[in-house]
């Protein structure tokens, strides 16, 4: 017998229904990246970022500053403006080529710049920078500024609901990463290391699970993907990267360790994950060997031991005060990059709701909790207990000076606050958001008050007072109410309050593309490169112009360590070693009449090298232009330009030794 049932089409109903389930379907997997990527590309494209290149010092002329520029940049922010950015840079003025630092091994490795086949492929954003004679520098510039951040937007959110099924707290722990005091008075330096962690560590669970389901391509691809992000994190910033990173690969471990799987695919997506990362990480720490070895046997901090010891309240607690910072710093003589902390009271309103037993979390969830608390914990104690010659003698954690320990516990207070968040159940009851939001707030009074007396002596007691109240009220908000997007809100706003009008908004490169003396610069620096002189300044400001448009130069930043053969050549014997053999060392240069070569150390990070440019040239051939901002009449000098740097009229010299 025929089939005689009639096919209706779907009703309007039906088909809202279905069209409402695919955005859902849409929105979970999909707009988690979606919206960062536009933001991202945004960006981008119009060349934004909140890099301090804006600085005073590097503009042709202050009073006229070029480019569009929105808030003030910070001049304490010089291993920004004067290092990093312009090693970005000058890698876009080569459109690739190898960088020649004449007195220092290469800086690319810390400066996360390829140098090889494997570093190629690890900074892959930094190997995008060659492309800087067919795309605009800003967009380049933009694209590697952003790129941490990026990463960090798309990793933080994904990795939480993975362990524990919940974005929102993962958004509001990137939010809080990204705004914390300790990432804008530090140009992001932990974004750059937490983005390429998270990003990392995401992926590590996906291919972790692909591979428990057979899907072998995908897990594969996955794995190497995730070995490769996670072989950065030892580049950047050492002593942070040891601080936040290790304890969220640990975390990322516990969980995956504990998943509802077999051991055998516990322990096998476990063992290829950590074989991924230790290959990307050993064959790049190989191809960069030169630079490692002369960093790890420079006097500092190659020879540097640290051990943990009591640091002030204001140095542990306080980043809920320094929301007048900004304010206070155009007045008072600060160090805001010391100072600047993150959110490490959070670490204790966890332990105190710990003891209330209302943590719904399961051991998978604790799998990961249990070592971000652990970690933050023993940081904690690095920074208020004395660990004397013990601490000294731990291999690794002696790297961390306790201040720097200070500096990144509150990322791992902000991780573990939302993790533990994420599975927290209310009670109707008001005793424990009370006594958590008195707590924070008796620790921010505490912490604004040693900051008074220590640091910010301008911090007054209604500043502490205000700070106190608004921690204390934004604590009892998200544990009263966890699961409203409104209590979120409002604490993501009071953290915004901190910091957001800290950091500039630069459209665009400014004078270091923009100005005459730049052009001027791009000009001798592409001549220099091709036949092999270099140049030399009596200017820090100068240096970073030289840096930024890829001249070659004798006075810049040595951030690794000494080429010993070349430093010897102006010092022979190594007389004066312990002055140059150090990393993270600005090199100038003071002309004088004289016929040696004399060598001062003003401060810890900076090198003088006191000469005449015929000295000089006399002992580096290669040596041909000096900068000067003083007239010189050395018999070997013959003026070739001049040009206006800082407000200052500079003249270029030829040497002729």
């Amino acid at each position: 017998m025929a089939d005689t049932t009639i096919e209706r089409p779907p009703s309007a109903t039906t088909e809202l229904i279905t069209a409402k389930v695919r955005w859902g379907r849409f929105a979970r997997t999909r707009a988690v990246w979606v919206g960062p990527l536009i933001a991202y590309l945004v960006l981008v494209l119009l060349g934004i970022t909140n890099s301090n290149i804006g600085f005073d010092a590097l503009r042709e002329d202050p009073e006229a500053p070029l480019g569009l520029q929105i808030g003030a940049s910070q001049g304490i922010r010089s291993d920004e403006w004067g290092t990093e950015s312009p090693l970005w840079l000058g890698q876009l003025a080569r459109a690739g080529a190898e960088d020649s630092t004449p007195l220092s091994v290469s800086n690319d490795f810390f400066a996360q710049l390829p140098s090889g086949p494997i570093s190629a492929v690890v900074f892959f954003d930094g190997t995008a920078l060659a492309l800087g004679g067919w795309f605009p520098h800003e967009m380049l510039f933009a694209a590697k500024w952003w790129l941490p951040t990026l990463l960090l937007f798309i990793g933080v959110p994904i990795w939480f609901r993975q362990i524990s099924g919940r974005l929102r707290w993962g958004y509001f722990a990137a939010f809080l990463i990204f705004i914390a005091p300790g990432s804008v008075w530090w140009s992001g330096r932990p974004v750059n290391t937490l983005g390429f962690i998270f990003a990392g560590c995401a992926l590590a669970i996906y291919g972790a699970q692909r591979l428990s389901d057979r899907r072998w391509v995908r897990a594969a691809l996955a794995i190497i993907v995730a070995g490769l992000l996670l072989a950065r994190f030892p580049t950047y910033y050492q002593p942070l990267a040891i601080v936040i990173g290790i304890p969220v690969v640990l975390a990322t471990a516990g969980f995956l360790l504990w998943r509802d799987v077999s051991w055998k695919q516990r322990l096998g997506g476990l063992a290829a994950i950590a074989a991924s990362g230790l290959v990307w990480t050993l064959l790049l720490f190989w191809e960069n060997r030169e630079a490692v070895t002369a960093g790890l046997s420079t006097v500092y901090p190659g020879d540097r031991k640290s051990t943990g010891g009591a640091l002030t309240a204001g140095m542990v607690f306080g980043a809920t005060n320094l929301g007048w910072l900004e304010d206070l710093g155009t007045v008072l003589p600060l160090n805001q990059s010391e100072i600047a902390t993150s959110f490490t009271v959070l670490l204790i309103i966890v332990v105190l709701l710990f003891a209330t037993s209302r943590w719904r979390g399961g051991t998978l969830l604790a799998a990961a909790l249990i070592p971000l608390v652990a970690a933050g914990l023993f940081w904690l104690s690095w920074g208020t207990l004395s660990w004397g010659s013990f601490g000294a003698a731990i291999p690794l954690v002696n790297r961390v000076p306790s201040n720097r320990a200070m500096l990144g516990v509150g990322y791992i207070a902000i991780l573990a606050f939302c993790l533990y968040m994420s599975q927290w159940k209310p009670s109707k009851r008001v005793a424990v958001p009370l006594v958590a939001g008195g707590t924070a707030a008796f620790l921010s009074a505490y912490a604004g008050s040693s900051l008074q007396t220590a640091q910010i002596a301008g911090l007054t007691s209604a500043m502490i007072w205000a700070s106190a109240l608004i921690t204390g009220g934004v604590i009892f908000v998200l544990i009263a109410w966890p699961l409203r997007w409104w209590s979120i809100t409002i604490a993501s706003v009071a953290a915004a309050s901190l910091t957001f009008a800290t950091a500039p908004i630069v459209v665009g490169l400014g004078d270091l593309r923009a100005s005459a003396s730049a052009e001027a610069f791009m000009e001798w620096g592409a001549t220099s490169r091709e036949d092999g002189t270099v140049w030399a300044s009596n200017s820090q400001y100068v240096d970073s112009l030289m840096m930024a448009t890829g001249t070659p130069t004798l006075s810049a930043r040595q951030q690794i360590g000494p080429d010993v053969q070349q430093w010897e050549r102006l010092d022979p014997g190594g007389a004066h070693r312990e002055m140059w053999d150090r990393g993270g060392l600005h090199v100038t240069f003071e002309w004088t009449d004289e016929s040696g070569v004399q060598f001062e150390q003003p401060a810890n990070d900076t090198v003088v090298v006191k000469a005449s440019p015929c000295t000089v040239a006399a002992r580096m051939p290669e040596f041909q232009y000096a900068v000067s901002s003083e007239p010189l009449d050395d018999a070997c000098l013959s003026e070739l330009s001049t040009f206006t740097w800082s407000g200052i009229d500079y003249t270029v010299y030829r040497v002729d030794a």
